[in-house]
């Protein structure tokens, strides 16, 4: 079995590689620490049956290779491995193609059990997840928004930050999220103030609440 580790802790490679060691005798593992350098093994020819992608990475974030992976049409099962657990970020990786999301935080037994089960083909989502992602407003799961939102003049992005701000979400939260800049989040929450009539986020959702709009 071929793996493909994109990582840049060293410690956690080392530390995968040997957990890995126990699902297969025969494991052929390629370990890079940069989209950049995972752009060049998966442009060489190489095939690999599995890969692990942390998305805190130098340079290029994870989700940038994602983006990469699915344009390209790969279909080689790419699993996110991440400290990051924020509902928002986690479905958009699995929007862009992630066969699965494996927190850094799990034990080596669930962690090999989650594993096994992408590799059946199987998308794996801790519960705990699965509980954050069904708590995210119905709009954020849809390309289509509702009639309400489209006559109040509120864009899909614009929603979804929109949606955060409700939840209590600082901007660079909303930013780490959504995995946008905070400046961009910042002209939407502007934009929002403006087509709501609000002062303040508090006031911007408490009228989206009062309009059905969340």
């Amino acid at each position: 079995m071929k793996v493909l580790i994109i990582d840049d802790h060293p410690l956690f490679i080392d530390g995968i590689s040997l957990l890995l060691k126990q699902l297969s005798d025969h494991l052929d593992i390629t370990c890079v620490m940069s989209v950049k350098q995972a752009i060049i093994q998966l442009e060489s020819d190489a095939e690999f049956d599995i890969i692990l992608l942390d998305l805190n990475l130098p340079e290029m974030d994870g989700v940038s290779l994602l983006k990469r992976f699915k344009a390209d049409e790969l279909c080689t099962p790419l699993v996110i491995i991440s400290a990051e657990e924020q509902a928002g970020l986690i479905k958009y990786t699995l929007d862009w193609g992630a066969m699965g999301f494996i927190p850094k935080s799990y034990l080596a037994d669930e962690m090999l059990a989650a594993l096994r089960r992408i590799l059946q083909g199987e998308v794996f989502i801790p519960e705990s997840i699965q509980l954050l992602l069904s708590r995210l407003p119905a709009a954020m799961h849809s390309e289509k928004l509702p009639d309400s939102l489209k006559k109040s003049g509120i864009s899909k992005k614009q929603y979804e930050v929109l949606s955060l701000i409700s939840m209590g979400y600082s901007n660079q939260k909303i930013a780490d999220t959504l995995n946008r800049t905070e400046h961009t989040v910042k002209s939407h929450v502007t934009a929002l103030l403006h087509l709501l009539g609000a002062k303040n986020r508090m006031e911007c959702a408490d009228i989206a609440r009062k309009r059905g709009l969340i």
